[in-house]
């Protein structure tokens, strides 16, 4: 999944975001105490196929308000966003990039460091809009009836539009690295340019609209049949993770554990990671580095 999230804070107010959070928000709520930050806001930028989301966790477990793009449908509500809006944080201004090309309500978020420039982001966190080396794949709204060659063809008036004219230092964070479905060439690098995509993105490079899409809709990977599961189960009201776990997880016996595997069932074993762990930890149950400190990690084995 390679999934990148990111925590936001300003010093000052004492106020801060949560962009794409996973659905564990401990690590959310942990490192901004550490931090001396109250959770206040958490974007979306966009309904994510490859996970399910934090979301509506943060606004339970610490009253944030969700700010989604202002052409997203949900059940719950949300802030729309549209292009242009901020949301002001002290000397942090949030500010939104409407651009439709994954998905049809997909937002980029410029981040301001105002106290250093007023008038240029420091950093712009993109989503699956643009990803280090690569660009979000069109192809995945075909079974709610959005043609890839549609998003492919608004994903070239979003990149040119919105992100191209962005100053060559911008900093850029992408919504996922290496390893995701969500793209077919991402780097493993967690940040970037836009002067660096500009030059090296193959998507970046001079074409016209209908280069740009056939390049992006050919030798994309199959989708996992769950992509269209989550994003339609990220629009929804839904119970939460504490509210799943107390549901579901119910302990067994030994005896009963042995009977549920000898009728076929298997075992997973759950694991926190803890960021305490030493350097003697296998790496596999380490924090991944593309969470850039915003969060903390599950780990799933099969026994």
């Amino acid at each position: 999944m390679a999934h990148a999230s990111y925590l936001i804070g300003d010093a000052e107010t004492g106020i801060a975001a949560v962009v794409d959070p996973q659905r564990d928000v401990d690590g959310y709520i942990e490192d901004a105490a550490k931090l001396g930050l109250t959770i206040k806001h958490v974007f979306l930028t966009h309904f994510h196929a490859d996970f399910i989301a934090g979301h509506l966790e943060l606004r339970d477990r610490v009253g944030a308000q969700i700010h989604l793009g202002a052409q997203a449908d949900a059940d719950y509500d949300f802030v729309p966003m549209a292009d242009g809006s901020t949301v002001e944080m002290g000397s942090v201004r949030i500010q939104v990039l409407e651009k439709p090309g994954h998905t049809p309500e997909g937002i980029c978020v410029l981040v301001y460091d105002l106290a250093a420039d007023a008038d240029k982001p420091h950093a712009v966190l993109t989503g699956d809009t643009l990803f280090i080396g690569d660009v979000g794949r069109p192809d995945l709204m075909a079974s709610i009836g959005v043609s890839a060659m549609d998003l492919a063809g608004m994903m070239y008036d979003s990149l040119r539009t919105k992100l191209l004219p962005l100053a060559e230092e911008t900093l850029l964070y992408p919504g996922h690295g290496a390893g995701s479905l969500c793209g077919k060439n991402l780097s493993s690098d967690t940040v970037s340019t836009i002067g660096v995509q500009r030059l090296f993105n193959y998507a970046l490079q001079p074409m016209s609209k209908r280069k740009l899409i056939l390049v992006v809709t050919e030798d994309q990977p199959q989708a996992p049949q769950y992509f269209a599961y989550d994003a339609a189960l990220n629009k929804r009201e839904h119970p939460t993770l504490d509210q799943t776990i107390e549901r579901v997880m119910v302990p067994l016996t030994l005896d009963e554990v042995l009977a549920q595997q000898a009728s076929g069932a298997q075992a997973l074993c759950w694991t926190r990671l803890d960021q305490s762990l030493s350097s003697q930890t296998p790496a596999w149950r380490k924090r991944s580095p593309f969470d850039l400190g915003a969060s903390g990690s599950t780990a799933w084995q099969a026994t």
